[in-house]
């Protein structure tokens, strides 16, 4: 396999394998070197992916990963074969961790003592568990395997037995690779979208970096999670081997940092924060938490270089895939809750939720969801994701995917938006600007199959008020409604400090106040305005108490 070396920053082929494997050659997606001299486009990333947002509003009691069972996939370089991270940067040490706890890596292959990697350190390591660089500090337990061992020893992508049991809940993979052999490459592809099913594994495996052809391991596997970069200098397009479903679009999402490699630790970082949010349930179901993860993307990111787009039967960009990564989206689509849809009468769903189950296939069976936009709202954004695994039988020798679809009706039953691809094993809806009323999500498939699915809906009054008491003039009780209702995440009501009619109680609900406060009640109302989103909360309590006394003097 060949690559411009313009768009790599580097190659490493991988030591020889045994001989009874066939050898693969293996590319480091990033070099250190690279991650170190981060453009500062991405300088603010975590308020990129609105992590910071989340954390003025929840604080401390914010899921950290703890407990969440963790694993990296290292390619090694030179040789012998160096796949270790550096367990004595100060990024792993009990010092700055929210557990005062450091991070024990464990050694899946055995073979620590060949020495560190810098690439395993600072472009996978530290933004998937790092105390200052990831979402999930307290994730302080993970095994780390070297690629070529993991391939022929843990999936055993040649062989004839079964794969080994891997016990973790999220797995990340910064390289890409192939076999050069069809064979062998549609081996471990089909065997690897086995483990992410058998298994219950989020993983994360990325792309090449700049504007390169679709690697295939894993990038064009089903089951995991395809990343990219927000800037778009990645593989990008469809799926293209010709063995294992071509015509899919990839990346499935897109981060934003400056390596695919520090990407795609990135994604795995979040994804453990929300594992941690949503432990024992379904929604830790790999089906579901890869809906939730896209469903929570956003389309209009300061980074992308072209408009987000989509169609009835192309459901992800070609470039940007559902979007950019937004852990506040995540986060509250994870605790909207469960939604059960059903085949006889539509179940009503709050703004945020998810939901798992299995359909049966065929005419009939359809499962409905019942959306609702309130009079004096719009619904700003609707973004539905639905995803299932390909079946991969145990003899490893073909693969099957159901064909499921999307549909979305008004209340005289006229459908306004669907999705069906023929190839992907993902549906999207995305809309905009929705007007009050009731909408129908119809969820249909050819077999009976299990599925994750995962929506938000972000919405707006048509015209704000602070007037929380509705008496008729905003004043200082409004300002105490509003403290009290601070941090409410969902589901907050007028009455309870919401003022914009997104339903939560946040720094932007107090921006309404400001410039609403003392108006004559004939205007309080009507002085509409575009709120900006801040990164934090910048008007303190004490600060608001001095600037309501000065008014009143």
């Amino acid at each position: 396999m060949q690559y411009d070396p313009r768009h790599l920053a580097a190659t490493r082929t991988t030591p020889q394998v045994s001989a009874t494997w066939q050898s693969i050659r293996m590319f480091s997606v990033a070099l250190c070197l690279v991650c170190l001299n981060l453009s500062n486009t991405f300088a603010d990333w975590k308020d990129d992916i609105g992590y910071t947002q989340l954390w003025s509003m929840v604080g401390s009691s914010l899921p950290n990963g703890n407990g969440v069972p963790i694993s990296i996939v290292e390619a090694g370089s030179g040789t012998p074969s160096k796949y270790f991270p550096d367990t004595t940067n100060d990024d792993f040490q009990a010092d700055d961790d929210p557990l005062t706890s450091s991070v024990n890596f464990i050694d899946g292959s055995g073979m620590q003592s060949n020495g560190i990697s810098n690439h395993a350190t600072n472009s996978v390591s530290r933004p998937f568990i790092g105390n200052t660089s990831s979402v999930a500090p307290g994730a302080n337990e993970v095994t780390v395997y070297e690629a070529n061992h993991y391939l022929s020893s843990i999936l055993r992508a040649t062989g004839g037995a079964a794969p080994v049991s891997q016990p973790y809940r999220v797995q990340n993979f910064s390289w890409i690779g192939s076999y050069e052999n069809d064979s062998h490459d549609t081996s471990a592809l089909r065997r690897f979208d086995f483990v992410i099913e058998r298994d219950n594994i989020t993983a994360m495996v990325g792309l090449n970096n700049g504007i390169t052809s679709m690697p295939r391991l894993f990038a064009q596997s089903y089951n995991s999670i395809a990343v990219g970069r927000s800037d778009g200098q990645h593989s990008t397009g469809l799926t293209d081997f010709s063995n294992y479903g071509p015509g899919r679009s990839k990346p499935d999402i897109v981060a934003p940092r400056g390596t695919t490699s520090a990407s795609t630790a990135t994604m795995s970082s979040v994804a453990t924060f929300l594992h941690s949010a949503v432990a024992g349930t379904d929604a830790a179901k790999s089906e579901t938490m890869k809906a939730i993860l896209m469903a929570g993307a956003i389309k209009d990111s300061p980074h992308f270089t072209s408009t987000w787009t989509h169609t009835p039967t192309q459901p992800l960009d070609d470039i940007f895939g559902a979007g950019e990564v937004n852990a506040y989206n995540s986060y509250l689509i994870t605790q909207g809750g469960r939604f059960t849809g059903d085949a006889e009468v539509p179940t009503p769903v709050a703004s945020h939720g998810w939901d798992y189950q299995t359909i049966t296939g065929g005419s009939g069976n359809e499962l409905e969801y019942l959306f609702s936009v309130p009079v004096g709202s719009t619904a700003t954004e609707l973004s539905i994701l639905l995803d299932w695994n390909i079946d991969i039988p145990s003899g490893f020798n073909s693969q099957t995917l159901a064909n499921f679809s999307l549909d979305l009706k008004d209340s005289s039953g006229q459908s306004i938006q669907t999705s069906n691809s023929a190839v992907d094993n993902v549906e999207h809806l995305y809309l905009t600007n929705l007007g009050p009323g009731e909408y129908t999500l119809s969820v249909a498939s050819n077999m009976t199959h299990d599925f994750g699915l995962a929506w938000r809906t972000s919405t707006l009054f048509d015209f704000a008020s602070a007037d929380f008491d509705d008496d008729g003039d905003v004043d200082g009780r409004d300002f105490l409604t509003w403290q009290r209702g601070y941090g409410k995440l969902l589901g907050a009501a007028h009455s309870e400090g919401d003022a914009d009619g997104d339903g939560d109680v946040d720094a932007d609900d107090i921006m309404v106040f400001h410039a609403q406060y003392g108006s004559p009640p004939e205007l309080a109302s009507a002085l509409i305005f575009a709120v900006p989103e801040p990164s934090t909360l910048v008007l303190v309590t004490g600060g608001l108490f001095a600037f309501l006394l000065r008014r009143r003097r």
